[in-house]
């Protein structure tokens, strides 16, 4: 097992890639995961630190490098799941594959992918809403719940449909470069894929290069808005985890905090010690290099790596 940091952590602050490099290999990481924020120029850096075996890289977060130099669309500029973009220029494939054929050159075997969204956004908003105001167990909260479910299964259809589609396009086409596409876990109610819809998408496409990558910290807010059972779901997704995003949650709902203090049970990952599965640090844009520096010491320790 090896731990990694995200690009995301710092690659805003810096313009070139090498003090971007410098600033991780300072605090003891020799691996990353290239974000979705990287630059075409920081790439550079990423390439001749790759080829003098300085660097390794676990993983890339789709869509990177940045498609849109200069700005900061965060990871869904594109979608997979949107039956309009399978009828019209089809930019989540496109992106997809431009990000895994990055992948394949930086000797990275897995992309790491936000799929897409249920159209269901100001319902899953008021969940989370109502958990900040401290009404998680309430009979209202029980009941929007519900209704959320309900409103959401209702849409989920063509959105579902048109991910199958588009896996069928991309799969095939990932194999040659050595590239599983690992469809990440998202911490609000309408990320496409849920809990049940990864299962069947694992089942239909066994033995393609598809798995699931567990976010820590959004599966511990899905645990919070009563979406999902956290530890259960670790247990049960196991034999498909291609890695893992690490960070905390403060209470109520706030992620990307560096461990420990926070809602996350960390010790969840002690099945996974010894296997290749990577663990990839995701501290908040800005985070003080103390506060990471802290959590890897604490990760370490934990899991005796």
């Amino acid at each position: 097992m090896r731990i990694a940091i995200s690009t995301n952590w710092n690659a805003s602050l810096h313009e070139e890639g090498a003090p971007m490099l410098d600033e991780i290999a300072a605090l003891g990481f020799d691996a990353v995961e290239l974000g979705y924020a990287l630059s075409f120029g920081q790439a550079e850096e990423v390439k001749r630190r790759l080829a003098s075996g300085a660097l390794r890289v676990t993983s890339v977060h789709a869509f990177c490098p940045n498609p849109f130099p200069g700005s900061h669309l965060g990871p869904e500029p594109f979608s997979i799941c949107d039956p309009r973009d399978l009828d019209g220029p089809r930019h989540g494939i496109d992106g997809v594959l431009a990000t895994a054929r990055f992948a394949s050159e930086m000797r990275a075997p897995k992309v790491v992918l936000h799929a897409g969204r249920v159209p269901v956004f100001r319902a899953a908003s008021r969940l989370a809403s109502m958990v900040e105001a401290g009404k998680r167990d309430t009979p209202s909260y029980a009941r929007r719940l519900a209704r959320f479910q309900d409103k959401r299964f209702a849409k989920s259809g063509k959105c579902l449909d048109a991910l199958e589609e588009s896996l069928e396009i991309l799969l095939p086409q990932l194999r040659p470069l050595g590239v599983t596409l690992c469809l990440e876990n998202l911490p609000s109610g309408d990320a496409m894929p849920n809990e049940s819809e990864m299962d069947g998408l694992l089942h239909r496409f066994e033995g393609e290069p598809l798995a699931y990558w567990h976010d820590l910290g959004h599966g511990q807010i899905r645990h919070e808005l009563g979406l999902s059972h956290h530890a259960g779901l670790v247990r049960r997704m196991a034999p498909h985890v291609g890695g893992f995003h690490v960070h905390d949650v403060l209470p109520p709902l706030r992620d990307h905090s560096m461990p420990p203090g926070g809602l996350v049970d960390f010790s969840m990952l002690k099945p996974f010690v010894g296997k290749d599965v990577p663990l990839v640090m995701e501290p908040a844009p800005g985070t003080p290099a103390a506060d990471v520096a802290r959590g890897l010491e604490y990760l370490r320790g934990l899991l005796g790596v």
